[in-house]
């Protein structure tokens, strides 16, 4: 019995040699990667040959999409062999290459770059010799979030409350939103007491509002293939500074409605000036160049205190009203007068 097993072990290293595999890829086995939308990546894949293939066969190389929308046919879009490279017809052809000049010197590693979303998948390396290596990346293209936008919502004066809001509008889901607030010379600094997280994923609620809660506030937004940032500075005033500016406001507003209603007091009076001078003119036509005492009193006296117009000049005694009524005669537009 023993010497049946002695003999099975002398056949098993006899074919010891014949079991080895003769292409071994240096990896960690298959790899997970994400990767954002417009970046470059290397996908490793060097290899070795054993000693013992010693065939005159070349080495092969092939570079494979499996794609998760479309799981079959199998996609070669970068091969290699007898020393020739050769692109396939995928939309990688002009953005792939390998990695060496000649991928036969133990390094099949290949370079893709501008990635886009659609290169999402699963990409196998196989190395052919008297055996087949495989090696796979999986990988994930997501887009970076876009650029935040930062603002706030409340008064700033202290013993108030404020609500910090930072919203992103592009970036592959999920995003993780994260306030902070920035220490001098430092870009990671803790949130002072009093802050609380808000209802939406962007929102910071800061209550009881201090001096100390003054200075710079950062957003910032990632996800699994990028960040980007955006800051918001805060600078809580005084109640009684916050008073001021609201008294000065409407002060404000009432002088700016005052200079308005000389404004259009002065329009008027010029108006009504036009208007005698107008109507006493053509009272002179109508009467033959005799100029009538009310219209007299009204060219001279049109823009005194007490406002003596044409249009008022029939309120007078009776010989005005009827020298007043001889003008409106001859006026080519009748004149309302109004009643004192």
């Amino acid at each position: 019995m023993a010497r049946h097993g002695a003999s099975l072990l002398l056949l098993l290293l006899g074919m010891m040699p014949a079991l080895l595999v003769a292409v071994r890829i240096n990896g960690k086995g298959r790899e997970v990667l994400y990767l954002a939308k417009g970046d470059s990546v290397k996908l490793g894949c060097p290899y070795v040959l054993e000693p013992e293939d010693n065939g005159p066969q070349g080495v092969g190389i092939e570079w494979i999409q499996i794609s998760p929308e479309r799981p079959s046919p199998e996609n070669v879009f970068l091969s290699y062999q007898d020393h020739h490279v050769n692109y396939g017809s995928s939309g990688l052809q002009d953005r792939v290459a390998f990695v060496q000049t000649d991928p036969g010197q133990r390094d099949a590693s290949i370079r893709v770059a501008d990635l886009q979303e659609s290169d999402t998948g699963t990409y196998q390396c196989r190395v052919k010799k008297n055996t087949v290596a495989v090696h796979e990346v999986i990988v994930t293209v997501q887009e970076k979030p876009a650029a935040p936008q930062c603002w706030s919502e409340g008064e700033l004066i202290e013993g108030g409350s404020v609500l910090l809001r930072c919203f992103s509008r592009g970036g592959t889901a999920p995003l993780s939103y994260q306030w902070a607030k920035l220490a001098e010379g430092y870009g990671g600094g803790r949130l002072p007491a009093g802050t609380l997280q808000g209802r939406a994923p962007g929102d910071l609620l800061i209550r009881s509002l201090t001096v100390g809660h003054a200075g710079t506030y950062q957003c910032r937004v990632t996800n699994r293939v990028g960040y980007s940032v955006c800051q918001l500075n805060l600078s809580p005033g005084p109640r009684g500074r916050q008073a001021g500016i609201i008294v000065g406001s409407i002060l404000g507003s009432l002088l700016l409605l005052s200079l308005l209603g000389l404004l259009i007091w002065a329009l008027i009076a010029r108006y009504q000036r036009k208007e005698c001078q107008r109507a006493c003119s053509d009272c002179r036509s109508s009467t033959g160049g005799t100029m009538p005492r009310p219209c007299a009193a009204c060219a001279h006296h049109s823009y005194s205190p007490h406002g003596i117009s044409y249009m008022q000049c029939q309120h007078g005694d009776s010989d005005e009203r009827a020298a007043a009524l001889l003008c409106n005669d001859g006026m080519r537009h009748q004149v309302t007068c109004p009643a004192l």
